[in-house]
């Protein structure tokens, strides 16, 4: 603990009332200006997070503002919170103790930080938010165990590791936005959305139909009651992925809640083709009949990557598009990211869709 002695752990600010709580901050550890102050929220990194607030309105006097780690680390690294993975081998050759969290990028938690998380959970529960904000690395792995701030920021998350479930939003540090400045919206969009997100305690996610490894007959039934039916109003997004030269499957979605993915390349199958040559023929087109009427409006993200596949791999000339999204966002806020998983942390509640991915259920299209 020598590295530490010369610290102190700096308080939580606690909330006028626990009735009034509806958002809890958790940030990671205390700056210098916090640490010399013994109080949370001071100097730059304060000013910069009152700020962010401000634009936000959110009320900080009704909030629970705590720090995953009270003490501020040697150097103001995280790394001296934790023992590296070889580190913690050792350790554990001749010591009973093992960590009862589960790692993190920089290994395992060192046994005289426990007592730190003990205390955030039992706070977070006496303050009882309708959400957390996690506030950096750090924070989003001490509520909910999850690394990767990037992977994870701006999506609306499910704590499983306090007494009862909270809603958990990650977001950049405070001082992260001053070392970054480009993040700044990215964190102003999160707090905007925790703000709407802490009216209750329920997570309101889009319950979705998604249609795989579809037959031929699946192709059809689900272009007579969804895809017919795109227009102006409701218009048809698509999307390929392709691999190695090829593309390996294309994605619809008529609604925002309906989607049907047609593969064309099966990894578990030893010549890789999802279909035999005919079925793949008539596959292909389907897909065609779709692209190619300029009657069914349709949407895209980067459309020039997948038009140019389409048109070179399949000779489908793609028409009826109306709109991209990624050019729309570029059009309406040309300094920020533009891929689909931003989007989707921005205008809705859920992660990347890759990462989305990892998690979801998913039921074959006959059942």
């Amino acid at each position: 603990m020598g590295e530490y002695a010369v610290y102190k752990r700096v308080p939580s600010s606690k909330p006028q009332s626990a009735e009034s709580c509806k958002i809890a901050f958790v940030f990671e550890y205390p700056t210098n200006n916090e640490t010399i102050a013994n109080t949370i929220l001071r100097g730059g990194t304060g000013k910069v997070f009152t700020e962010l607030c401000g634009i936000a309105d959110i009320q900080l006097d009704d909030c629970l503002l705590t720090h995953a780690i009270q003490l501020k680390p040697h150097l103001n690294s995280s790394q001296h919170f934790f023992h590296k993975r070889s580190e913690y081998k050792r350790i554990c050759k001749t010591d009973a103790w093992r960590s009862p969290y589960a790692p993190k990028k920089e290994g395992y938690l060192k046994k005289e930080f426990e007592q730190d998380i003990t205390r955030l959970h039992k706070e977070i529960a006496e303050a009882n938010p309708n959400i957390i904000i996690a506030m950096g690395s750090v924070s989003l792995w001490a509520v909910t165990g999850l690394d990767k701030i990037g992977t994870h920021r701006g999506a609306t998350l499910v704590t499983k590791l306090l007494p009862s479930p909270y809603k958990v939003l990650p977001t950049y540090s405070p001082v992260s936005v001053i070392k970054n400045f480009k993040w700044r919206p990215h964190v102003v969009a999160d707090l905007q959305k925790a703000k709407r997100e802490s009216s209750n305690k329920k997570l309101e996610h889009t319950t979705r139909e998604i249609w795989i490894e579809p037959t031929l007959k699946d192709l059809d039934v689900f272009y007579n009651k969804y895809i017919s039916k795109a227009n102006h109003n409701n218009p048809l997004a698509f999307d390929i992925e392709t691999a190695e030269g090829s593309i390996v499957c294309i994605g619809f979605a008529p609604t925002p809640s309906t989607t049907i993915v047609v593969p064309f390349r099966d990894k578990n199958k030893d010549m890789l083709n999802y279909w035999d040559a005919a079925d793949e023929i008539a596959a292909w087109s389907w897909v065609r009949k779709i692209l190619e009427d300029d009657k069914i409006v349709k949407v895209a993200q980067n459309q020039l990557y997948d038009v140019s596949w389409l048109v070179h791999k399949q000779n489908i000339r793609v028409k009826g598009i109306i709109h991209d999204t990624m050019h729309a966002q570029h059009s309406l806020q040309p300094e920020q990211e533009k891929g689909l998983g931003f989007l989707g942390s921005i205008y809705t509640n859920e992660s990347a869709w890759k990462t989305l991915a990892k998690f979801s259920e998913s039921t074959k299209a006959d059942e």
